[in-house]
């Protein structure tokens, strides 16, 4: 993979910030760009410093799917070959199952079009904070194919069965707007703002406990499949563990001592 097509850098208040940088194919998915993408996550496992994923595209477009164009040539039959090249035979559901299970908070800076596995891709953050120029949607109807990269099992569980079945049958693509209104987004900044935004949004998440974030993340992201007996365990348990830690101790003292926290991550 080339070293550009995913930028990393990490701020020195812990936001590893991890750029989409294909803006010549409007940050289309390739093996490179979504390898790219999954080191990062594992950088999070080794490097304590990071609290805090930003996730954005340079140029016009956040992520305007997967591409197609690397697979050959595009004719009938050749182009549906030339994807599946593209992925393994799971496709992307380890992709996918990763960035559900990250130990860090997921932010997505969405800068413009987010189509396609790019909808899906957006859906995969925990936060969504969109420039106003962004537009956000599944197209696969309209190219005769069924959603993927994770769009039908997050949609439902953002907007509710009855808009997922809509937005997916239409292949809309939703203003800014019309996707605060329907809680795709959490929040809608102007566009030459939105970097700016999102990391001041982001410093408050990493000044934050991480253990506690990992853990509300993972019961978060269990809730759905979990009956309610197994999630009030987890939670627990979880809640149990998180009490002995040293950031436990440190916010109970420092709300006791009215003072700032300074959590450490242990």
């Amino acid at each position: 993979m080339s070293e550009q097509e995913v930028i990393r850098e990490l701020t020195n208040d812990g936001i590893l910030i991890v750029t989409l940088n294909r803006p010549d194919k409007m940050n289309a998915i390739n093996v490179g760009l979504r390898n790219g993408i999954l080191a990062a996550v594992q950088e999070t496992r080794s490097n304590d410093d990071i609290r805090v994923i930003v996730l954005t595209g340079n140029g016009r477009g956040f992520c305007a799917g997967a591409d197609l164009s690397s697979g050959g040539p595009a004719r009938s039959g050749e182009m549906v070959r030339g994807r599946a090249d593209i992925v393994d035979k799971r496709g992307p559901a380890d992709f996918i199952e990763a960035l559900a299970n990250a130990d860090v908070p997921l932010i997505g800076a969405i800068n413009g079009a987010a189509a396609g596995a790019g909808f899906g891709l957006a859906l995969c953050c925990d936060i969504r904070i969109a420039s106003d120029q962004a537009r956000l949607g599944s197209i696969f109807i309209k190219r005769g194919i069924g959603p993927d990269y994770g769009t039908s099992y997050w949609l439902p569980r953002l907007v509710g069965l009855p808009k997922a079945y809509e937005l997916l049958y239409s292949g809309e693509l939703l203003s800014a707007d019309a996707a605060f209104e329907i809680g795709l987004v959490n929040r809608i900044v102007p566009h030459e703002s939105l970097m700016e935004d999102t990391l001041e949004y982001a410093r408050m998440i990493a000044k934050g406990p991480p253990l506690a974030y990992s853990f509300t993340r993972r019961s978060l992201v269990q809730s759905f499949d979990n009956d309610m007996r197994q999630h009030l365990t987890l939670e627990w348990t979880q809640q149990i563990e998180l009490l002995s830690t040293k950031d436990a101790h440190e916010g109970f003292n420092a709300f006791l001592e009215k003072r700032e926290t300074k959590f450490s991550g242990h």
